[in-house]
């Protein structure tokens, strides 16, 4: 069956997909003894995984209505392959880490307005991690999908998305901005000032040296503990929906191990 694999993780969710790119671009003859057809970077034709951390939508959309456009980005992924969609293995991380992530991400490229002022919003939105999931079962008609839980590793993705191969984990090569960087960022947005890349990177390197304070995105303890069980919650929903389990089966992970 000319079936394919995709892997999702979360934009501005950690190094979990760069190192997976890493990890299969390496290991594409470990995929081929396996019986997988080559891995791509989104839907390129010829490939059988696919990557792409984008397919549910860039790191705004994530923040503003947590990737409300999935479903209709699904679709359009799913026409372009030239087979059924296998598994589909998403790397779903826990809402009081991933918000203020998501911020930081865009602060690094344009103005925001402080952390602070959306708190109300995230905290109000209706949209889950549920509601993502049964986009993706809707747009791609997978066989399974498999969420990965907030924290989960390098081994637990590739048990998920291709049990049975051998490969080599590729060390997380990603290293975040200080909030001092990212305030230094926001400053020079705010002032509409340009500067060229090696200055960035020279004021970068300052600023990383300078003692860290108070963070600069983060939930209060209250709604810290809010956000969490709203995950908890999530899991427990997603889990509950036809073809969709939460983390690789334990056989798979052992022997990808």
């Amino acid at each position: 069956m000319n079936q394919h694999h995709i892997f999702i993780a979360a934009p501005a969710s950690g190094g979990m997909s760069g190192q997976m790119a890493r990890t299969l671009g390496c290991g594409q003859d470990a995929l081929a003894r396996a019986g997988y057809g080559p891995a791509v970077i989104g839907a390129a034709a010829g490939g059988r995984v696919h990557l792409d951390s984008q397919l549910i939508g860039d790191a705004a959309a994530g923040l503003y209505h947590l990737f409300a456009r999935a479903q209709e980005r699904a679709e359009r992924f799913r026409e372009a392959l030239s087979g059924s969609v296998g598994r589909v293995v998403l790397y779903a991380p826990s809402y009081e880490d991933y918000y203020p992530a998501l911020w930081r991400d865009l602060a690094a490229r344009r103005p925001l307005k402080p952390f602070a002022e959306l708190t109300p919003r995230l905290m109000a939105r209706p949209r889950r991690w549920v509601n993502v999931v049964r986009d993706l079962k809707a747009g791609l008609n997978p066989r399974e999908i498999i969420v990965l839980p907030h924290g989960s590793k390098i081994g637990e993705a590739m048990a998920a998305l291709v049990p049975g191969a051998s490969l080599d984990p590729a060390p997380d090569a990603e290293t975040a901005h200080a909030d001092t960087v990212i305030a230094m960022m926001q400053r020079l947005h705010h002032s509409g000032v340009v500067i060229g890349p090696k200055q960035k990177r020279r004021l970068a390197r300052f600023h990383h040296q300078q003692p860290q304070g108070t963070p600069i995105a983060e939930f209060d303890p209250l709604d810290r503990a809010s956000l969490q069980r709203r995950y908890e919650q999530d899991l427990e929903q997603m889990a509950a929906i036809d073809g969709v389990r939460i983390g690789p089966d334990e056989a798979l992970q052992i022997a990808a191990q």
